[in-house]
């Protein structure tokens, strides 16, 4: 759904009561809509690379607001796999050889991460959101030529919106912001002694508002548990 759209679902959505905000207004609380959703939300992002040892830097998408994590597009045989368990009262019994692999593939980890050539990488964001920002690896492991990359969504006014969460989000707040301004026309038309429930849409709106603020907080946290880890 692109901008027009949206302007035209929030008409619909008052009818059949002809808006006292102009159409310039809602298109500005549109933009302020998406402004609000790229400065406070994560939402889950990710595209796949093709990488090459001649590279040390990738220019990603502009869609990326943030990167999160980077998974090397590498297959894994695990060890588990290629030797037996046995399950005894519902504990997992590991045979001599499997315990020594894993305790080898753990030491091998920090031993890697100790003379630092571990894998790791580097976001740097662009100061133009029409360029997309570099994405920095280094010690990438051998044989890989794809990378995941995962991180955070921008969207954009041109944009056609076809995400079923941000489009929700985008009207949903688009609306609450028109209810604050159709109460608040209301309220000042009471001033002059005609009774309407301006202030009671100027407050659903607010509220409204607030949960919606709310929500995209708590949709969130994923990003800063992944940033932990």
């Amino acid at each position: 759904m692109k901008k027009p759209e949206v302007l035209e679902w929030i008409r619909r959505e008052f009818e059949p009561i002809s808006l006292a905000t102009t159409e310039d207004a809602v298109s500005q609380f549109i933009d302020n809509s998406i402004r609000y959703f790229n400065t406070h939300s994560a939402f889950k992002f990710f595209e796949m690379y093709d990488y090459s040892d001649a590279l040390n830097r990738i220019q990603l998408s502009t869609s990326f607001k943030s990167v999160v994590s980077v998974y090397p597009a590498t297959t894994t045989t695990w060890i588990w796999e290629d030797h037996p368990l046995w399950t005894i009262l519902g504990l997992t019994i590991l045979d001599n050889i499997t315990e020594d692999l894993i305790m080898m593939s753990s030491a091998f980890q920090n031993y890697r991460l100790y003379v630092g050539s571990n894998f790791a990488w580097k976001y740097v964001k662009s100061d133009d959101p029409s360029t997309g920002g570099y994405l920095y690896i280094v010690n990438m492991p051998v044989q890989t030529d794809r990378i995941c990359v995962v991180g955070t969504m921008r969207v954009f006014k041109v944009d056609d919106i076809t995400s079923e969460y941000i489009l929700d989000w985008i009207l949903s707040y688009t609306k609450a912001q028109v209810k604050m301004a159709e109460g608040n026309t209301l309220r000042k038309s009471g001033l002059i002694g005609v009774k309407n429930d301006g202030q009671e849409l100027f407050e659903e709106g607010k509220n409204e508002k607030t949960d919606l603020q709310d929500r995209l907080a708590k949709d969130g946290r994923w990003c800063l548990l992944a940033r932990r880890v």
